[in-house]
């Protein structure tokens, strides 16, 4: 027997929900922002199995030596972009030589990322002697490097995703194939120690960067040749502008455990280092966000205000949100890796989930000053930011990790209020692009 009322109400609570489906559908900031958050869920997913693989098939000393070489080659490839993903992001809508950009960056970011795996591998005999074991011939060198440069080339591909508008490719290749290569080589490649498992996850990179650099070059018809665009070739300062907000941003990152481990030792560092692991993921979904929003603003041809406005409400949401969810899963995460670090960590977790709302407004900051084209005010804004979480972190260290945690977040906090600030009343940036195709002048209001 039916229910006309009834039937009626989950009609239109079907319809209802189908709308709202719909809607985030046909909305490219936030289709792309819940591809990217997908896609880094899966990646985070898919490391997760290949770490207890790893921990299954060598020895503990092997994994943790991998660990090192992972953590050194994800490093040197971003600082191998040299601001070339922010240009790309910034020049890909508008470029009339869309294939021949990707081209010519790609072998900039490569040749980068080949010099900076090369001196690091050279380093290594007086930096680190065990690390140096493991690349201890030519041929472990030589392969070391072509990894690094890989990964150079598939991170820079991301962005490139982002400026065409091909979110679910990222999807595809990161979340997807990236994932099941890396569960899958760790076994073709056992026995082959430390630089096996870093194989496994350089293999696996190099795999996905190709595959991009394939798929990429199918969505773009224009002519293939080393000869990049006015549009990209006007960016170069911009490019280099971002650059140096980069290394700003990340150097507290690699700063941090440092000072920790200075000030309190080496079982608090532990403590901190697995906090900051956990909180990584919330992090890495808000830089997913900004990045989408970012990417969907410099392709907004006018109406800029209304979407940045759009983004940042995206990133407090989802930063928000995350947050919430970290305070009250804090000490169940961290009870995972024992109960040390449970009661160690989880109010410094706690903190350093709140801290990734400020850097979410700090990245919404830093898109405002990227769209209004000021690259002083760009590097200033970054360098106060930095120099605040530094300051504070040497400062307040010996009270504790959750005064460094609580340093990270304030320093992005005053970089985003002092961003937002500049471009509110000095450096504001125009509502719509000029029809002539040149850089624009940020002469008309920003939104307040």
């Amino acid at each position: 027997m039916t229910h006309p009322i009834t039937d009626t109400v989950h009609a239109e609570q079907t319809t209802g929900l189908a709308g709202k489906v719909r809607a985030v559908r046909s909305d490219p900031l936030l289709m792309n922002s819940v591809l990217m958050l997908a896609t880094t869920v899966l990646m985070a997913g898919g490391g997760a199995v290949f770490w207890v693989i790893a921990a299954r098939l060598a020895d503990p000393a092997d994994v943790g030596l991998a660990g090192s070489l992972v953590a050194a080659g994800d490093s040197l490839g971003l600082f191998a972009q040299l601001g070339l993903n922010i240009a790309l992001l910034r020049t890909l809508p508008h470029s009339t030589r869309k294939a021949a950009d990707v081209l010519s960056a790609g072998l900039v970011v490569i040749t980068a990322g080949a010099a900076f795996g090369l001196l690091y591998a050279l380093l290594l005999p007086w930096t680190s002697p065990r690390l140096a074991d493991v690349l201890d011939s030519p041929a472990a060198i030589a392969v070391f490097t072509v990894l690094v440069a890989a990964t150079a080339l598939n991170v820079l591909s991301d962005s490139v995703f982002l400026g065409i508008n091909r979110v679910w490719s990222y999807l595809h290749l990161n979340g997807v194939l990236m994932s099941l290569l890396k569960c899958v080589l760790p076994f073709l490649l056992a026995g082959a120690g430390a630089l096996g498992l870093y194989g496994s996850v350089g293999g696996a990179i190099a795999c996905c960067a190709a595959a991009s650099v394939w798929v990429i070059l199918r969505r773009l018809p224009t002519a293939r040749s080393l000869r990049p665009s006015p549009e990209l070739l006007d960016s170069r300062r911009f490019a280099l502008a971002g650059y140096v907000t980069y290394v700003l941003t990340v150097a507290p990152l690699l700063v941090f455990p440092l000072i920790v481990v200075n000030a309190l030792g080496a079982e608090q560092g532990g403590a901190y280092f697995i906090s900051f692991q956990v909180v990584s993921l919330l992090h890495a979904v808000v830089l997913a966000v900004a990045q989408s929003a970012y990417a969907e603003s410099e392709r907004a041809t006018s109406g800029r205000h209304r979407v940045v406005r759009k983004g940042g409400l995206t990133l407090l949401v989802s930063s928000t949100a995350g947050c919430l969810a970290m305070v009250v899963a804090a000490p169940y995460f961290l009870q995972i890796f024992g109960s040390h670090y449970a009661d160690s960590g989880t109010t410094t977790l706690r903190v350093l989930a709140l801290a990734t709302v400020g850097a979410a407004f700090n990245y919404w900051s830093a898109m405002r000053l990227r769209l209004a084209s000021n690259l002083a005010a760009m590097i200033l804004v970054q360098l106060v930011s930095t120099a605040v979480m530094l300051g504070l972190a040497l400062a307040l260290a010996s009270h504790g990790t959750v005064w460094v945690a609580a340093a990270w977040g304030i320093g992005h906090a005053v970089g985003g209020v002092l961003g937002y600030v500049v471009t509110a009343t000095i450096v504001r940036f125009p509502d719509a692009l000029p029809t002539s195709g040149t850089e624009p002048t940020a002469t008309e209001t920003a939104p307040r």
